[in-house]
């Protein structure tokens, strides 16, 4: 779980740092059908990448799914559940083939395959099967404004962020709501079962 964890919060950090590496699969994979909005959820998102993941790899699963921070500083970014950047990765179970799909304005823009020489393997239970994940960031996003003071980042980790990830230790898919408190100096995070929707603190 440590490593999920640590992945997800250097692709949030990064500002989507592995777009700069080529793409190493053929230009086919890009040519996904066009979304009508640029926004997604982060299932919309999932749902975006999955096509590409199952073209690399027939038993490809999601390890998980973050928004990219790049937008410019602005007081409605997320504010519906929606961002138009995402890192989608993706691994199969047992082995330490690792997959990535970042999505820049709601539509594919790079796939690059990160399997390490050296590095071990996913075991299955790190990964997240989308037939339990029920709840989308929108409705968590609302949820997790009645939960508690969170706010959205003005500067970094700017408006609300949202990263869904296996909890391990709890077994659960956890969809996380991440923003800040009033003053912008402490990241905050509400996290929800995304397949009953209860809140996890």
């Amino acid at each position: 779980m440590k490593r999920i964890v640590f992945l997800g919060v250097i692709l949030l950090i990064s500002v989507g740092a592995f777009v700069k590496v080529s793409a190493t699969s053929s230009q086919s994979m890009h040519t996904l059908n066009v979304v009508d909005h640029q926004e997604l959820s982060i299932i919309q998102a999932i749902e975006l990448a999955f096509p590409s993941a199952l073209k690399w790899n027939k038993d490809a699963q999601l390890l998980q799914a973050i928004n990219i921070d790049l937008d410019k500083p602005g007081n409605s970014i997320g504010s519906n559940g929606k961002r138009k950047h995402w890192n989608i990765s993706f691994g199969v179970p047992d082995t330490n083939k690792n997959f990535l799909v970042t999505i820049h304005d709601g539509k594919i823009d790079r796939v690059h395959d990160l399997t390490g020489e050296g590095t071990s393997p996913f075991p299955k239970t790190e990964f997240v099967l989308m037939k339990d994940v029920k709840y989308d960031s929108p409705e968590l996003l609302k949820k997790a404004l009645k939960v508690g003071d969170i706010y959205p980042g003005k500067e970094w980790a700017k408006g609300y962020n949202f990263i869904l990830r296996k909890d391990t230790e709890r077994n659960i898919n956890l969809l996380q709501v991440v923003g800040w408190n009033r003053d912008q100096t402490e990241m905050k995070s509400s996290p929800f079962d995304a397949l009953t929707g209860k809140y996890m603190p």
